[in-house]
């Protein structure tokens, strides 16, 4: 694990301005800075940096973050990933935790084998240079229409039909047979060492840091012993169903997309990259794997499968349709004209064409699988009932609590082209869902069908329209922890700080919404703690993301005064700065003032249902009557009108 000191160093020295600054053209804007947002098309900035705060918000799309998220968001890295990342972009030395002999042995192995990886992907690429590379390598690359740009920008390659060379050349360069073997580069037989990938092209396969994990190799010429292609066996570094050829040269468009287009090869990836269609990612022949979909899905929900027109193209995309459901994905699928597959169709007909195609012909996964599967039942009833519980069973992998419509919906359509009752249909995925929960809980069939039935009316009725009370007790609380944030250690008199002043008038009440109420309390253990003021980063870079998102957004103020006002008119406008003992007091005035209101309803609610219980009563009057007496004295001592 990384070291506490190395992320706080990285937390010191990123310059959020800097790094967004590499990706997005910025222009200064009052104390900000604005661009087009790198995670959605815009035409209209709307991606707004603070330097001062080291924080970033898009009031187009909602994404916000630091110097860390921007990184974790924009290169689709894990949290350690970003931190790395920052690091050798800062020349900070990651330092790392205790670890055992073990795993550092993993550790020093792993590298070992990227570093393997990158010597051959370097020398696959030299030999295309060379005369034999030139003749049969990139004679190939260039039959499939592919471009000098191209080849260099996925680092195509050749490995010369001699089988010594590449042992003899990396040997020579010092690395050892071991690391080489393990890589699937050389094989060894009778103590003789061989290049597994002799007279192939090759494709080096990156992960998504941009690193070459494995290759896939083509063989050219016609060989009935040999595979036509050939990829590196599973290591520690390299897993096929964990990976997804194209990622690292798709993620950015695959955000801004929405959308992720799946292909089944190499070539397939390459020439749509060519001609501008970039969101687009290839499963190297393998059925899609959880691990693959998990990956998608860091990206976006929508995945479009573009497969051959034939038998076997059509099975092959229903395969792992059921995990995708699983995984809360939009899936559909697209079947290309007979004997294409998306490289020759994309090179026949071009890309608009190309995209108009997949926009006419894209079919929603499921109503496709139950329409190809009924005209092959036709009008057996046997194949008709298993394939009505075969569908109920994938419609039962929707996640009910996020997608009810969505469930319904389908219910709905699946019934109607089945042609049976909606009820009867609901009932069996009910069914279904039941036996999912008594094999995963282990509990009887009658309590996971009053589970099941709970769910049900929950998700109906658990999304009740947001009072106006709640809307604001949400502001009242978010410009209070704002407050605190961003001007606790300041003065409020010469006696308190202006957290001290907020503690005395708002001490320990309750807030509406729990993460306002965790930072809040959080900021006082901090301070009580260690007794000195917490900085804004311990929030905006906290652990916990509740904390981190919640203070992002608390702090981010989207509009500011232009510069112009003084420089080209001579009229001096006060800043927010100079502007925020007045915010103070009303953010505080307001806070207790809906408290007082939220209170009086509660009370109100509960006087209702109070019967011939004149004690019970007579409390909730008097409570009612000193609440009224608190509110008066608070717009009095403010000089405050209360709006109802």
């Amino acid at each position: 694990m990384i070291s506490r000191s190395t992320i706080q160093k990285v937390n010191d020295t990123a310059d959020l301005l800097d790094v967004v600054g590499s990706f997005i053209k910025l222009k200064k804007r009052g104390t900000n800075y604005i661009g087009n947002c790198p995670f959605h098309n815009e035409k209209t900035p709307s991606f707004t940096v603070s330097a001062a705060k080291g924080i970033y918000k898009c009031f187009g799309c909602g994404k916000a973050g630091n110097v860390i998220t921007f990184v974790q968001e924009h290169e689709k890295l894990s949290y350690p990933e970003a931190i790395v990342w920052l690091a050798k972009r800062y020349h900070i030395e990651v330092e790392e935790t205790h670890q055992s002999n073990v795993e550092k042995e993993q550790r020093l192995e792993e590298e070992s084998l990227r570093i393997v990886n990158q010597f051959a992907t370097t020398y696959f690429q030299q030999n295309l240079q060379g005369d034999e590379g030139v003749a049969i390598g990139l004679s190939y690359f260039k039959e499939r229409g592919f471009r000098k740009e191209t080849i260099e920008k996925f680092q195509l390659g050749y490995c010369v039909e001699n089988r010594e060379d590449l042992p003899n050349v990396a040997i020579a360069k010092g690395y050892q047979k071991e690391l080489l073997l393990k890589a699937g580069l050389i094989y060894e037989r009778n103590q003789h060492l061989s290049a597994v990938y002799a007279g192939r092209v090759t494709f080096p396969i990156h992960n998504q840091s941009g690193r070459v994990i494995g290759f896939g190799a083509r063989i050219l010429k016609s060989n009935e012993k040999s595979p036509k292609y050939i990829n590196t066996p599973e290591n520690e570094i390299y897993s096929k169903s964990k990976t997804l050829y194209g990622l690292y040269f798709a993620k950015n468009a695959l955000s801004k997309q929405n959308e992720c287009l799946l292909v089944e090869g190499y070539t397939d990836v390459i020439s749509l990259h060519q001609t501008g269609i970039e969101n687009v990612v290839a499963s190297s022949g393998t059925s899609l794997t959880e691990e693959q979909l998990k990956l998608i899905k860091r990206f976006t929900s929508n995945l479009t499968i573009l497969y051959d027109g034939d038998a076997a193209g059509i099975k092959a995309a229903l395969r792992g349709l059921d995990m995708a459901i699983e995984q809360g994905m939009n899936v559909h699928v697209v079947l290309l004209p007979d004997n294409h597959d998306p490289d020759s169709y994309v090179q026949q007909v071009g890309v608009e064409n190309f995209n108009q195609f997949i926009a006419n012909n894209k079919k929603d996964i499921i109503v496709f699988k139950l329409e190809v599967s009924l005209k092959e039942a036709q009008n057996d009833t046997v194949k008709k009932t298993i394939l009505i519980n075969e569908i109920a069973e994938t419609l039962s992998k929707i996640n009910r609590l996020e997608d009810f419509s969505k469930q319904q919906d389908y219910i709905r359509r699946c019934a109607q082209l089945l042609q049976i009752e909606e009820e009867g249909l609901i009932s069996l995925v009910n069914k279904k869902i039941r036996e999912k929960v008594v094999k995963r809980e282990q509990i009887s069939e009658q309590d996971a069908k009053e589970l099941e039935q709970q769910a049900q009316t929950e998700t109906i009725h658990s999304q009740p329209l947001a009072t106006d009370l709640l809307k604001k007790d949400y502001l009242q609380e978010k410009g209070l922890v704002k407050i605190l944030l961003e001007y606790g250690d300041k003065p409020y008199d010469e006696a308190l700080s202006i957290a001290d002043y907020i503690r005395l008038k708002v001490g320990d009440a309750d807030f509406a919404n729990e993460i306002w109420q965790k930072t809040y309390q959080l900021y006082y253990h901090l301070l009580d703690s260690s007794l000195q003021y917490p900085d804004i980063k311990t929030f905006t870079y906290h652990d916990d993301e509740l904390i981190r998102s919640a203070a992002i957004e608390a702090l981010y103020f989207p509009y500011e005064l232009s510069d112009n006002w003084e420089l080209k008119h001579q009229i001096k406008t006060p800043s927010r700065e100079m502007m925020f003992m007045q915010d103070i007091d009303n953010t505080v005035v307001y806070f207790l003032l809906r408290k007082i209101k939220s209170t009086y309803i509660e009370l109100m609610d509960e006087l209702k249902t109070t019967h011939d219980n004149l004690d019970e009563e007579m409390i909730l009057q008097t409570s009612l009557l000193e609440l009224k007496r608190n509110e008066i004295a608070l717009l009095e001592h403010f000089k405050t009108v209360l709006t109802r």
